[in-house]
């Protein structure tokens, strides 16, 4: 049988109640190599009603594989996270949900309902996201009285008890994750204010030479800087998603070690080690070598965080290299770093006719004092953990 005639079948057994015939009929059309994403959709709901999520999750992953914006295989994968106490996961599929919806002309009738849904549950995962922080910051010690006015102005926008208003700028502070109020606005940071990078620069060959001996020994540890992944949707398209034209080795990755590399660039970890890197778990600091091929871009973007700033030191650098933050561009040079407020867009380009490699890392903002940073690394550790699957 076709497709369209497989297809029809099992749609037909679906509205006739009969999930485990329409289960077998879009199995024949998988197993015949035929499956279109409708075919998976079709085995995914054919499955739920079954009661075999597993099946059904197999199914829909599928499907947002061939088709990364589908309806409802979006807000079928969302329900099943739903399901697995997954809290971020599913929110990230719902809000994605609603973002496309609101860009049709006109909602599907048969989807009507599923997007009312969808709503409502974003609203009680709302709730119970508030709760969970409130809840973790008591435990470390908060007290709004005794914190910092932009902390506690920081926590209500997160909460949605306050809008930010418009700052100003062409370019404004646009952190994906968190917002710290009343930060100080600029593109590249001021060199005088981060005393420790002058002495960073002069242990540029130093650095350079450990990462020529990485590439030489364990080349195999750089892979894609932006790579795929069916537990996170994909909001938008990029060319370099999976792409080998911008690669990385991690020294720390989202906070987490990376023993072999750092048993490779012992210097490199020790050096690192003694600068004001943002340790916030499961989050920061990602310290690594960026690898740029020749003629690639890193598209105009902006980072998670308005309270830390991402370090450049350039290792290898080929002519037609550069930097863009904000309204501001700069040419990279080799041994000379620089410090940028990552919420601020900003995009990369090598022009050259070989890779550019840099050393990238995080570093706290240097206003921020002690107490902002620990009540900040609470709450975002509140934040990753929120809803996860151990």
């Amino acid at each position: 049988m076709t497709e369209p005639e497989l297809f029809q079948q099992g749609i037909a057994a679906l509205q006739a109640g009969r999930g485990a015939e329409a289960r077998a009929v879009f199995q024949q059309a998988v197993d015949a190599n035929v499956a279109t994403a409708r075919c998976w959709l079709g085995l995914a709901l054919a499955a739920l009603v079954e009661a075999d999520v597993p099946a059904a999750e197999v199914a829909v992953d599928a499907v947002l594989k061939a088709e990364p914006h589908n309806l409802r295989a979006l807000i079928i994968k969302g329900d099943i996270l739903l399901g697995k106490d997954d809290f971020q996961a599913a929110s990230a599929h719902y809000n994605l949900v609603l973002r496309l919806a609101a860009t049709l002309p006109e909602v599907p009738q048969q989807l009507a309902a599923d997007l009312g849904r969808v709503q409502t549950r974003l609203k009680q995962l709302g709730e119970i996201f508030q709760q969970h922080l409130t809840d973790h910051l008591a435990s470390v010690g908060y007290r709004r009285e005794q914190s910092s006015p932009r902390f506690n102005r920081s926590l209500d926008l997160l909460m949605g008890r306050e809008e930010r208003g418009d700052q100003g700028h062409q370019f404004p502070q646009a952190p994906h994750v968190f917002y710290m109020s009343d930060m100080g606005y600029y593109n590249y940071f001021p060199k005088e204010q981060l005393p420790w990078m002058r002495e960073l620069e002069g242990h540029t060959d130093l650095i350079e030479a450990e990462l020529t001996a990485l590439l030489a020994t364990r080349a195999d540890r750089f892979s894609p800087y932006v790579h795929s992944g069916l537990d996170q949707p994909q909001g938008a398209d990029t060319a370099l998603l999976d792409s080998q034209d911008w690669t990385s080795a991690f020294l720390w990755q989202d906070s987490h070690p990376q023993e072999d590399i750092m048993a490779c660039c012992p210097e490199t970890t020790r050096l690192m080690e003694g600068l004001p890197l943002t340790r916030i778990g499961g989050l920061a600091p990602s310290v690594l070598f960026s690898k740029l091929d020749a003629g690639a871009r890193i598209e105009p973007h902006t980072g998670m965080l308005n309270c830390r700033l991402i370090c450049h030191l350039p290792l290898t650098v080929p002519e037609g290299c550069g930097l863009r933050v904000g309204e501001e561009t700069r040419e990279t040079r080799r041994g000379e770093a620089w410090a940028f407020d990552d919420s601020v867009n900003h995009e990369a380009w090598n022009k050259g006719d070989r890779p550019r490699t840099i050393l990238l890392f995080d570093v706290w903002r240097p206003e921020l004092d002690e107490q902002e940073r620990h009540l900040i690394t609470a709450l975002l550790e509140a934040v990753s953990g929120f809803g996860k699957v151990a």
